[in-house]
């Protein structure tokens, strides 16, 4: 029987999944990498009159019509006034001189650069040259950077509307996880998943909230995602997937009669089981870390995304010579763990071992390549494009 690909997995959730975006209102200074619910526009022009574009002198260009003027009787205040960047200045001038062209002695009389032309508008900025009132500064669905933030502040907008972080519940199960820091015993594992999962939906801009650990036993399983599914908008299950003696998580959902898929065509984590639980989605994602990893990425980041209205990111990719042949079958979307190097040459690039290598060296990798379904693996000396999970600079020679 062939297993549902990730693209009809996502279609399928995303028709039954009936969404409803919350949204909020936050201070400017706090709405980084927040997303705009709707168009932000200015709500004043800047400046709010004409200002001097530097430090100088305002002076009325009519007085320089025939030529340089006689200022030695010129008064400051009358005649002339100082104008510094950005300053207003009486309505009466209409010209700033650049300083370098002109001095004010002790005395306050005025000394021009012979030959200056003066001109109508001379270094005077108009109002609304920098912002305009109504003018828009950021799309709606923008995800908002710095220059974002720095453009709603200075259109005057003291507050954004955004999307609410969606909340996504972590739900780590078995009987031998023990936390970070308790001691390690036989047949114990520690949950290092549930910092993967933190870090990846702080990464996507959803709130995290990691719960402790449930042992596998079926009546505290179920009161465990009960707890969750009152406190968050998304529930992962961590393990308890499979078809093993202790694997209740994926029975559960299946026993409520709320599971949509059970087993995926993308592996590590082929058996994913995705549900709806009283109209929120719970994904119950294999134990091992990346099955966690790749679930997140191409499930979990989806939801979110969907949820706060963003496109998938797309990350940087680069070409590389495959060193050793991949052995992937043709019905699935298998996540490789790439070694990267950079030779004078170009790129070069192996898989990482999948089974019986280190688990830590595979999280270390600095790329990753998904195979494509129908085609069976790859040769070594093909060409392929791999995505990078670390800048460029960190494969320098």
């Amino acid at each position: 029987m062939d297993l549902p690909t990730r693209k009809a997995v996502l279609e399928t959730l995303f028709a039954a999944w009936e969404m409803h975006p919350q949204t909020e209102r936050v201070p400017t200074q706090e709405a980084l990498g927040r997303v705009l619910v709707e168009d932000a526009r200015a709500q004043l022009s800047i400046p709010a009159v004409r200002a001097s574009i530097m430090d100088g002198v305002a002076v009325r260009s009519a007085s320089f019509q025939n030529g340089l003027p006689d200022t030695a009787a010129w008064r400051l205040g009358e005649d002339f006034c100082r104008a510094d960047t950005g300053d207003d200045f009486p309505d009466a001038f209409d010209a700033v001189i650049p300083i370098e062209q002109a001095s004010i002695s002790p005395a306050g009389i005025l000394s021009i650069q012979d030959g200056l032309k003066v001109e109508p508008g001379m270094h005077i900025r108009p109002r609304g040259s920098m912002v305009r009132e109504g003018e828009l500064l950021a799309r709606k669905n923008r995800q908002l950077r710095p220059f974002d933030i720095a453009c709603l502040a200075m259109g005057g907008i003291e507050a954004a509307e955004v999307y609410k972080r969606p909340r996504v519940a972590f739900l780590p199960t078995g009987s031998e996880l023990v936390p970070l820091g308790a001691p390690v015993g036989r047949g114990q594992n520690i949950d290092s998943n549930s910092l993967l999962a933190a870090g990846l939906l702080q990464e996507m801009g959803a709130e995290s909230l990691c719960l402790p650990i449930v042992p596998d036993d079926k009546a505290s399983l179920a009161a465990a995602l009960e707890g969750a599914l009152a406190r968050a908008d998304i529930v992962i299950l961590n393990g308890g997937s499979s078809k093993g003696a202790e694997d209740y998580n994926a029975r559960l959902l299946e026993e409520r009669g709320a599971a949509l898929f059970h087993w995926v065509a993308a592996a590590p984590g082929k058996p994913m089981c995705i549900a709806l639980v009283g109209g929120k989605p719970v994904i119950n994602l294999p134990g091992p870390p990346l099955a966690v990893l790749y679930g997140m990425d191409w499930c979990i980041r989806a939801m979110v995304n969907r949820l706060l209205h963003k496109p998938m990111p797309r990350r940087q990719t680069v070409r590389a010579r495959l060193t050793e042949p991949i052995q992937a079958p043709a019905n699935m979307e298998i996540l490789c763990m790439m070694d990267l190097k950079k030779t004078e040459a170009g790129y070069e690039t192996k898989q990482k071992p999948w089974r019986g290598g280190s688990l830590a060296d595979s999280l270390g990798a600095g790329a990753i390549y998904i195979t494509k379904l129908g085609l069976a693996g790859h040769q070594a000396g093909e060409m392929l494009e791999v995505e990078l999970l670390r800048g460029e600079e960190d494969f320098c020679l």
